[in-house]
């Protein structure tokens, strides 16, 4: 998996705003770099409109997780992912 780029604060507002948007669910997942985070957030201050948006995202990862319940996966499919990302990480070295 490739690293994301950092959130720029410069540019065209619409630039700014698709890019924050593109990475609305890896801030949602607490997945983003601290200062990417600061960046998103700085952007949030300022930006009604994609506050909303990720207000609504954050609403349907709720719904999701009270409309989905965890289930673990069948031990079957658990093994072949297991020797899939072995296979992977013996590949990639």
């Amino acid at each position: 998996m490739s690293t994301p780029e950092p959130i720029t604060t410069g540019g065209v507002e619409s630039g700014r705003c698709r890019e924050v948007l593109e990475r609305a669910f890896e801030y949602l997942d607490g997945e983003m770099a601290e200062l990417d985070c600061a960046q998103l957030q700085a952007h949030l201050e300022e930006c009604a409109s994609c506050l909303a948006q990720l207000a609504e995202d954050e609403q349907l990862k709720q719904a999701i997780r009270e409309g989905c319940p965890c289930e673990p996966a069948p031990q079957a499919l658990r093994a072949k992912i297991l020797v899939q990302i072995t296979e992977v990480s013996v590949t990639a070295r």
